[in-house]
């Protein structure tokens, strides 16, 4: 069984309320414990960055469907790698909403003094609003 992780950003279409965020991450979660996938997800409420992992052929497929959804556009992969060991093994689905930033120590308390991963350092960039797609940003603000 070969492990990956797949990162992706997306545009979020509609803001979501704290209760359409909370069912998302929910029915997510269910789903992906039973396909043993785990992952963390950021929303900035203009913006999703993701880390799925687990099983290539079910990430795969995960991510074909996460693209059909139509509370984002403009889903893109930054990251498809073979990975050791789950980094977000905890969680099967994680969520931090970055407009409540205190939940974002959730992820560094878990991880206090080893060297983070990749993943780790994009979702940190992504909170840190450190990490812009330039096309992304054209297509959210108009610019």
């Amino acid at each position: 069984m070969e492990l990956i992780e797949l990162i992706y950003i997306s545009t979020v279409t509609t803001p979501l309320s704290d209760q359409e965020l909370e069912s998302l991450r929910r029915q997510c979660a269910c789903a992906n414990q039973l396909k043993s996938i785990s992952g963390m997800l950021l929303y900035d409420t203009h913006h999703f960055m993701q880390v799925i992992e687990g099983e290539k052929v079910k990430v795969e497929q995960l991510f074909e469907h996460i693209k059909q959804d139509k509370r984002h556009t403009d889903v893109e992969a930054l990251i498809c790698n073979p990975i050791e060991k789950r980094n977000f093994r905890k969680w099967a689905m994680g969520l931090i909403d970055l407009d409540k930033s205190p939940s974002y120590r959730k992820v560094r308390e878990s991880r206090p003094h080893r060297r983070l991963p990749l993943s780790y350092k994009l979702l940190k960039s992504f909170r840190n609003h450190e990490f812009e797609i330039e096309e992304h940003i054209k297509r959210s603000f108009g610019n």
